[in-house]
């Protein structure tokens, strides 16, 4: 396998994910909606208050990802 394009890959899958906050159930209240503003990923829109959840969602959600991406022999890297 090639190392760097399983760098790039990871890489670019990586990048979709952070924790931040976004709004649950849009438009928020200060846009006259009944949303609220929650802790997570905004990539994937799941909900987390802690470092620790953070690192299990990137283990338990995102590392598979990555992993099909590699193994994947019809990969052309054009995702």
């Amino acid at each position: 396998m090639d190392r760097d394009r399983n760098i790039k890959i990871a890489r670019e899958e990586l990048a979709n994910h952070s924790m931040d906050s976004f709004v649950d159930n849009p438009p928020s209240i200060a846009q006259g909606g009944h949303g609220v503003v929650v802790s997570g990923c905004p990539g994937c829109r799941r909900k987390f208050q802690s470092v620790n959840q953070f690192v299990q969602h990137l283990l338990d959600d995102v590392a598979p990802v990555i992993a099909d991406r590699i193994t994947d022999p019809d990969d052309t890297d054009d995702w």
